[in-house]
Parts: C-alpha cells; sequence; structure tokens
C-alpha cells in the first residue's frame, strides 16, 4: 500500500521529518531542532514544495538570506505529529 501524500496548507507549524533527518545522518546540529512556519505551498511533481518561514533564521542564514526555506513535502512533518513520526521512522 502506498503511503498517502503529505499536504501541508499555510500557516501550518512544521519540523523536518524524523525518517528525512534519519536518512541524512542528521542526529544533532540545527536541523532537528528547526521549527517554521509554512507560507505557500506549490505543486512539485507527485509533491509539494513548500516555503518555509523558519523561527530561527539566523541560524539558517547562511543558506536561506530571507529566512525561508524551501523544502518538499515528504521531508517534512507536523509539528503535532513529530513524536508519531520518529516512532514510525524507527
Amino acid at each position: 500500500m502506498a503511503k498517502a501524500a503529505k499536504t501541508f496548507q499555510i500557516g501550518d507549524r512544521v519540523a523536518y521529518a524524523a525518517a528525512f533527518l534519519k536518512s541524512t545522518g542528521q542526529f544533532t546540529g540545527i536541523a532537528p531542532r528547526l521549527r517554521g512556519t509554512v507560507r505557500s505551498v506549490e505543486p512539485f511533481g507527485p509533491h509539494a514544495l513548500v516555503t518555509i518561514a523558519w523561527d530561527n533564521y539566523k541560524a539558517q542564514s547562511q543558506y536561506h538570506d530571507d529566512g525561508l526555506g524551501r523544502v518538499i513535502s515528504p521531508n517534512l512533518t507536523l509539528v503535532s505529529r513529530i513524536a508519531v513520526d520518529a516512532a514510525l521512522a524507527g
């Protein structure tokens, strides 16, 4: 059974998904602690390109001077689902 595509709405609180962090070896550092608010959602193939205003953009400023991040939807999770997604990522 295929996983349902993740959908996000403007204003949702998001973080990087545990499975994404695990797959990229980011167990420490800033990425696991980043939280942000969805500013826009655009179609991107079978997924969505989500623009996020990071809460602590200065920590990300080396990558995004405007404080915004652009991430494809499978690499994100809702802040309210962090524990659930982490358990599923095993």
